[in-house]
């Protein structure tokens, strides 16, 4: 955000996991900085996958990371932060946190952003992990849950865009995990179904005056797209946007919550959630 906001707390899930890490080590620019990296330090490369058999690597992404990040600030700051991750024991989400360590720190943002396949899951205490937006795509419930009355989902799809539907991968799906995490391979089939309830649920929250969805205005960019001038203009559009919305943003948190009957499922003080799907 460009301006002051009482932020208490910041929910990172998959490829924008990064994100909620510089909120709160505030330092603007990282994520421009890391997406444009020259091609020789690119974590996710046709080379990469000639290399290590991985389209993505993971190790490269936090070494990069690391280049960057002011731990020092980043344990300075009181914004409580996790990162999304889908459990494969048990199909469910679950919120990483660094607990003071940089290493669990990395290690839980490698478990957000590990894509179904494309990345190996992440061990983090005996129990593995892949892609946080598999078991809860916007996890604004999470944060409502957490106590805090006001969320603001920050969106990196324009409107229209969706999840990548994994149904089109079953059997590959089946050879990797149907055996060893029966549970992660129902939650990958039925993801659509689970992103299509959550949005309903963030309409409803959003009527409520809970939650402000904050989302691109202009044709979304791929998530692996390799062209500067794409990645600077997207970056660029959405600093204005911030500005472009900032009453608004205001508005909202200071307008009184509209209490109804309705109980948000829990999927297993104002908030920024950084999300990408």
């Amino acid at each position: 955000m460009a301006w002051d906001l009482p932020i208490a707390a910041v929910s990172g899930i998959s490829a924008d996991a990064g994100c909620a890490m510089n909120f709160r080590s505030d330092q603007r620019g990282i994520s421009l900085d890391m997406m444009l990296v020259p091609k020789k330090e690119r974590y996710f490369s046709v080379q990469n996958f000639l290399r290590t058999g991985r389209f993505v690597n993971l190790n490269q992404m936090c070494l990069l990371y690391n280049k960057r990040l002011n731990f020092d600030a980043f344990q300075k700051s009181e914004i409580l932060t996790d990162f999304a991750a889908t459990s494969c024991e048990t199909g469910e989400p679950v919120y990483l946190s660094d607990h003071g360590d940089k290493k669990r720190l990395y290690q839980s943002l490698m478990a957000s952003c590990a894509l179904p396949i494309v990345c190996p899951s992440i061990e983090i205490d005996d129990a593995h992990y892949v892609d946080g937006s598999i078991a809860d795509p916007i996890p604004f419930s999470h944060l409502l849950d957490l106590g805090c009355n006001k969320v603001i989902v920050v969106l990196t799809g324009s409107l229209g865009c969706h999840p990548t539907n994994y149904r089109k991968l079953k059997p590959l799906l089946w050879q990797c995990y149907s055996e060893k995490y029966p549970k992660l391979y129902h939650a990958i089939l039925h993801r659509i179904e689970r992103y299509q309830n959550e949005v309903h649920q963030m309409q409803q929250a959003v009527a409520e005056k809970r939650v402000f969805v904050l989302r691109p205005e202009t044709t979304s960019i791929s998530l692996f797209t390799k062209q500067p001038d794409k990645i600077q203009a997207y970056y660029k559009h959405g600093e204005q946007l911030v500005q472009k919305k900032q009453a608004e943003i205001q508005a909202f948190l200071d307008a009184p919550i509209i209490e109804t009957l309705v109980t948000y499922q829990k999927i297993e003080n104002p908030l920024l959630s950084a999300l990408h799907y």
